[in-house]
């Protein structure tokens, strides 16, 4: 039977003190029609709501799950009843291997504690709280307050606005299905829980910490006359000033004090001494506000003053993602004496990735800029104007004046970002920043770098980790790479990402994964299991992990597909087993002047019905008989005569599944007069035959299915949020739409071929 609840009805019935409602004969939940306008009668009718729910019993004629049970309980005044679910669910969530299972919905154990409280003994909500907060936070360890207390930062306001936005679609339906229902109570009872409970938490949550921690708020000095700002959290225990504490330290240009606080805390709570610097200039520091330039200097500044104070051990491990990466490796160019482990996740590598990839500039870090810098902690409201930057990149690309002139078109100075632009190679000026070639030889220390094929700085990951092994083959350089994006470090792995459904085995706790592998560098506990080789790598599709020496033995073989003329008029292009010299060169004409696709999408997902094909050629391979396992880096030879003297490419690997989805698995973008050598620029020559020979910055690990296609798109890029390059030789921020002349003519000869690598399908 269909179980729905009369919407009309239930939102009229919140506005009424004493609603009446009622239940039909069919199974439905009538209710009198009313509004959710007040919180007293809301809660009335959700109690009912929740009430017949409990009667009706779980989805598909099933019992309710312990982790839906204890939220029809709560919203039914059975507080009792739901702590002893909570509980089940702990249970079960333990014996499935899930880490933080003691305090697995801590907030609603703490709501329904107090709800008990308060009729047991009479008291205020407030005031069985606050003995309750103390009583469960007293039986806590510091690892565990520590992630109850992460629990009780989630914003009411996100809550509200969900609640308000499920509210508002299902405004003047008669009936919700089952599955409606339940959302619509779990979502009022998350707000009805935290709305009471986060208010009345952060003044608890601050006894606790300085109960248990030693908090020391700083402004350490550089040589230079700089200062740097730095939070520092170590435990505070019985003759605390006699032990000597391993500190784990984060450098970051993201001055958010919840963030460091937070970051520091975990920690301590973990037994280290936890610190937390800023770039220069952010947090309380009153100097000049410079991303990247100083913060390898700055944070070996912090690292000694560590190593002098009474309760350091000596040893210091760095850790943390994208920005917090790069400071690492910065520190690493002339690695300090303490400096002892490094754990860098989504690495960001400027010159190399950011602001530009293969030379190409890129528009997402135009924003970024005043983002940062524009005041002490972070210019939130500069960087979340979409419509602003959005404008900006289509009013740029509209017009098509010179790059370098973007901030007269936004209308606001960016001069940080005009002096990249002042350095198109990789020059001395981001040569400084990071270890370059030998510099990676001296870095003698365990390094754990953790990226994720959903992760736009996998570009930089895969950099340090190349350069790294390269220059110091005996390196203690770990990498894991899985089904990450970005964030998943510090925000966790979504179920979902990019229409890609995570599977089980990727879902791992990569924080915790981190402080593990901290415990075996500098407390002797066991190395994570996952962690068996050099490169541990989840294969998408395939719901396994595999372990590689190196990158290059990700792959047991490889076969080179050539570029080849469609089977037949009105075709695909082919992907061909050996080149055909008779063959004609297969032209792909981009007019630069053109405009009119302003408006078109820029990316799809990486699961994706259709490609974008603007400016391409594509290139289709014949069924593979079998699965398949497509894992490593694939490459490129192309052969090609040009009517210009530079172009840009962007060549990316596709597998297209039978049901016709494409999955982008790997991409290739750059320049094609610096893919030679990327601290130089050689220009083409126009009407000549030229080679380009490239590898992909980004690695790939997918078991095909039998029946799947390969599919590459050879393309030229032009769009609103890259830079442009006309192809007249000229630097290209200087560059404008009057420079466009004839249009590109790119002649790709039959010599040219994509090497795709195939790893070993594990049986």
């Amino acid at each position: 039977m269909r179980f729905c609840i009369n919407l009309a009805a239930l939102v009229f019935a919140l506005s009424l003190q004493n609603p009446v409602l009622a239940q039909a004969n069919d199974g439905h939940v009538t209710l009198p029609e009313s509004g959710l306008t007040q919180a007293a009668s809301m809660q009335k009718s959700m109690a009912v709501l929740a009430k017949n729910l409990l009667e009706r019993g779980g989805m598909d004629g099933k019992k309710w799950d312990a982790n839906q049970l204890f939220r029809l309980q709560l919203l039914t005044a059975q507080p009792e009843a739901a702590r002893q679910a909570i509980q089940e669910w702990r249970a079960q969530a333990k014996q499935r291997g899930q880490s933080n299972t003691d305090t697995l919905f801590v907030i609603y154990e703490l709501y329904a504690k107090t709800l008990e409280l308060q009729t047991q003994r009479k008291l205020s909500f407030e005031e069985a709280y606050k003995l309750v907060f103390q009583d469960v936070f007293s039986q806590l360890d510091g690892e565990a307050a520590q992630d109850a207390s992460f629990a009780l930062g989630t914003s009411v306001e996100r809550l509200e606005a969900e609640l308000q936005r499920q509210l508002k679609e299902h405004t003047g339906k008669t009936e919700l299905p089952l599955k409606d229902a339940v959302n619509l109570a779990r979502q009022y009872l998350a707000w009805l829980a935290y709305s009471k409970v986060i208010p009345l938490s952060l003044p608890l949550l601050k006894e606790d910490e300085q109960r248990r921690y030693v908090t020391e708020e700083l402004l350490i000095p550089t040589a230079d006359g700089a200062q740097i700002a730095t939070l520092l959290m170590r435990p505070r225990e019985q003759n605390a000033d006699a032990k000597k504490y391993t500190t784990l330290m984060s450098f970051t240009i993201y001055a958010d004090d919840n963030w460091s606080r937070a970051d520091a805390k975990k920690m301590a709570a973990h037994g280290y001494a936890g610190i937390v610097s800023f770039t220069r200039g952010k947090g309380r520091s009153p100097d000049k506000i410079v991303p990247y330039e100083h913060d390898g200097e700055d944070a070996r500044t912090v690292i000694a003053w560590i190593e002098k104070q009474g309760w350091s051990d000596g040893r210091v491990g760095m850790y943390g993602g994208s920005y917090s990466a790069f400071t690492q490796w910065s520190t690493a160019k002339k690695i300090p004496r303490a400096l002892k482990a490094m754990a860098v996740s989504a690495s960001t590598t400027p010159g190399i990735d950011v602001p530009a990839e293969g030379n190409v500039f890129m528009n997402f870090l135009y924003p970024w800029v005043p983002y940062v810098v524009n005041n002490k902690t972070l210019d939130n409201d500069a960087y979340g104007d979409e419509q602003r930057w959005k404008n900006l990149d289509k009013n740029w690309y509209t017009k098509g004046v010179a790059y370098r002139e973007l901030d007269k078109i936004d209308g606001i100075a960016n001069p940080l970002h005009k002096r990249w632009l002042e350095h198109p190679a990789y020059d001395s000026y981001w040569q400084a920043m990071i270890p370059y070639q030998h510099e990676f030889s001296k870095i003698n220390i365990p390094i754990l770098s953790t990226t994720g094929y959903f992760d736009g700085a996998q570009v930089g990951a895969l950099y340090y980790f190349q350069q790294h092994t390269q220059y110091l083959p005996t390196a203690d350089h770990t990498l894991l790479i899985g089904p990450y994006n970005h964030f998943a470090m510090q925000g966790g792995v979504p179920a979902t990402e990019s229409g890609y459904t995570i599977e089980e085995v990727a879902k791992l706790d990569l924080a915790a994964l981190r402080l593990q592998w901290f415990d075996y560098q500098f407390k002797g506990a066991p190395k994570p299991a996952i962690l068996k080789d050099k490169v541990n790598y989840q294969v998408l599709g395939a719901n396994i992990w595999k372990h590689a020496p190196n990158l290059a033995a990700m792959q047991s073989n490889h076969v080179d597909y050539y570029l080849g003329t469609p089977a037949q008029q009105g075709a695909t292009h082919q992907l061909l087993q050996k080149p055909d010299a008779r063959q004609r060169p297969l032209t792909l004409t981009v007019d630069m002047a053109k405009r009119d696709d302003v408006h078109q999408q820029e990316s799809l997902p990486r699961v994706s019905k259709t490609l974008n094909t603007r400016n391409a050629l594509v290139f289709v391979s014949g069924s593979l008989p079998q699965v398949t396992e497509i894992s490593g880096l694939f490459a490129g030879h192309l052969e090609f005569i040009v009517n210009k003297k530079d172009v840009d490419l962007n060549v990316t690997l596709f597998e297209q599944m039978p049901n016709g989805d494409h999955f982008e698995l790997a991409s290739y973008l750059g320049r094609a007069s610096y893919a030679n050598d990327r601290t130089q620029r050689h220009l083409l020559q126009p009407g000549k035959r030229q080679l380009v020979d490239f590898v992909a910055q980004r690695i790939t690990s997918r078991q095909t299915q039998a029946g799947s296609k390969i599919v590459i798109v050879i393309g030229i890029p032009k769009q609103t949020d890259l830079q442009i390059n006309y192809g007249t030789g000229k630097d290209v921020s200087d560059e404008t739409i009057a420079d466009a002349g004839k249009p590109i003519a790119l002649q790709l000869l039959s010599g040219s071929y994509i090497r795709v690598p195939f790893g070993q399908v594990s049986k």
